[in-house]
C-alpha cells in the first residue's frame, strides 16, 4: 500500500480523535445545562399560609379556591428569586415559572409529591436554551441544549447552534451523546463508566468515521470511507497507533498493509 494512503487514514483517525474529545467537552456542557435546572428544580417556593383576611400581599399574591386551597402562588423563593408556582388540587407544586440567578429564566415540572423534579426547561445566561428530563427519583436521564457556535465567520455575523443530545443511566453517567456543529454530526456511546468506547462520525466532506476503542478509550479500530470513496478497515496498537490496514481501491483492488510501532509500512500486499 502507498504511504500517501496509509498516511491519509492516519490523519483521519487523528482527527477522529480530537473531534471525539470537542464532542465529550460538548457532553459537558449539557451536564452543565443540566445542572442549571437542577437548581431551578430542587427549590420549589416557598409555601406560606397566608393571612386569610388578605388574598394579595405586597410580596405575595395567593390565588385560592372558594373551599381556601391555594390554586397558584406568585413570589419570592428561598433565594430570593421571583416564581410562579402552579398547584394541583391537592395543594401540591407542579409547574414552578421562575428566574434564576443572572436572569435565567426556567420552567419545572414536578411529580405528585411537588418536590422530585421530573422536567425542566431554562434558558442560559449565554441564551442557550435547554431541557431535561428526570427519572421518578429526580435524576435526570435525558438532556438537550442548542449551543452556539465556536464563533462568528465574520464580525457581527450571528453564531450557527450546535445541538446536543445527552442521555444518561441511572447512575448519572454520560452514556450517549449526540451533536451537530457546522457540517459535521457525531454519535458516541461510553461504557458504564463514562469512557466512550464507540464514535460514529460524518463530517463536511461526507465521508463515515467509525472508531472503536478499548476501556482506557484508546482508538484500537477504526473503520472509514475515504472522501473518494475508498473504504478502510484500520487495527491499532495500545498508542492508537494504525498496525494494520486493509482497503479496497477502485483501481488496485484489495490492499492489505502491516505497520511496525513506528508506523512505518513493513509489509504490504500488493506490494
Amino acid at each position: 500500500m502507498p504511504l500517501s494512503a496509509q498516511d491519509q487514514i492516519t490523519e483521519r483517525l487523528d482527527r477522529l480523535e480530537r473531534d471525539s474529545r470537542r464532542w465529550r467537552r460538548l457532553a459537558l456542557g449539557s451536564w452543565l445545562a443540566v445542572a442549571a435546572l437542577l437548581l431551578l428544580g430542587q427549590s420549589p417556593p416557598r409555601v406560606v399560609k397566608p393571612n386569610p383576611a388578605r388574598t394579595v400581599e405586597a410580596e405575595r399574591f395567593v390565588l385560592r379556591d372558594a373551599r381556601g386551597g391555594i390554586g397558584a402562588m406568585l413570589g419570592w423563593g428561598a433565594d430570593d428569586t421571583p416564581r410562579l408556582a402552579l398547584n394541583d388540587s391537592k395543594g401540591q407544586p407542579r409547574a414552578v415559572l421562575s428566574i434564576g440567578p443572572g436572569g435565567t429564566p426556567g420552567l419545572t415540572l414536578l411529580d405528585t409529591d411537588g418536590t422530585t423534579t421530573r422536567a425542566a426547561l431554562v434558558v442560559g445566561t449565554d441564551g442557550a436554551p435547554g431541557f431535561a428530563l428526570f427519572d421518578p427519583a429526580g435524576k435526570p436521564r435525558l438532556a438537550a441544549a442548542l449551543f452556539h457556535g465556536a464563533g462568528a465567520a465574520r464580525a457581527g455575523a450571528a453564531r450557527e447552534p450546535a445541538p446536543a443530545l445527552v442521555a444518561y443511566d441511572g447512575a448519572g453517567v454520560v452514556r450517549v451523546t449526540f451533536g451537530i456543529r457546522g457540517s459535521d454530526a457525531a454519535l458516541e456511546l461510553a461504557d458504564n463508566r463514562g469512557t466512550a468506547r464507540t464514535v460514529v462520525r460524518v463530517p463536511a466532506d461526507g465521508a463515515p468515521d467509525l472508531l472503536l476503542r478499548d476501556a482506557e478509550g484508546r482508538g484500537r479500530a477504526g473503520l472509514s470511507v475515504l472522501s473518494d470513496g475508498t473504504p478502510t478497515f484500520n487495527l491499532n496498537g495500545q498508542d492508537g497507533r494504525p498496525r494494520a490496514t486493509m482497503t479496497l481501491t477502485p483501481t488496485k483492488g484489495a490492499a492489505f498493509a502491516l505497520a511496525d510501532a513506528g508506523g512505518a509500512v513493513v509489509w504490504s500486499a500488493p506490494p
